[in-house]
């Protein structure tokens, strides 16, 4: 048998009708799906779009910051620089002066032996002259006591006193510095 022209056509729309059906039951919603799953994803990659300016921004910021620490640290490793410098300095200073102070206790050390040695003579020449003090007072010297001696000048009677101090200091063998 033979489809007519009416035959083709209505088997023509049964199927485009059928098509169409299946279409909307099966393809439809799928594509709404996908429509809500694309718009969904529009939304979050604006929001990421979003976050992603503000991460920029951030970094933007954190490279600023970066920058600024670099120069502080710079500037800090200068300064170290410095300190160590002034700290080697002083350092050296230090050394001078404590090599400056041995030199001033080895002088002080040689000072008090010289100090110890002149009091030990001083006390030797203290002694003599207590000695002679002794001698001289204790027999009556009849030059020291005559009565020309008290009318001599003051120079007089200094001559004379020195001539019997080196008479005394003679007899008793002690030598008198000059």
């Amino acid at each position: 048998m033979a489809l007519t022209n009416d035959d083709k056509q209505w088997i023509k729309e049964a199927i485009v009708e059928g098509v169409n059906g299946a279409l909307e039951t099966i393809v439809l919603p799928r594509f709404d799906a996908v429509e809500a799953d694309i718009s969904e994803l529009k939304r979050d990659v604006s929001g990421l779009k979003e976050d992603v300016s503000v991460l920029k921004e951030d970094v933007s910021k954190l490279k600023e910051d970066v920058s600024g620490l670099k120069e502080d640290v710079f500037s800090l490793k200068n300064d170290m620089r410095e300190v160590k410098s002034r700290l080697d300095s002083v350092e050296s200073d230090i050394r001078e002066v404590k090599d400056r102070l041995n030199g001033i206790e080895s002088e002080m050390r040689e000072v008090k032996n010289r100090l110890g040695r002149v009091e030990g003579e001083l006390q030797a020449l203290t002694n003599d002259i207590e000695e002679i003090y002794d001698v001289i007072y204790s027999k009556p010297n009849k030059t020291l006591m005559s009565a020309s001696f008290a009318k001599m000048s003051s120079k007089e009677k200094l001559l004379v006193i020195n001539e019997e101090l080196l008479k005394i200091a003679k007899d008793t063998g002690v030598v008198l510095p000059r």
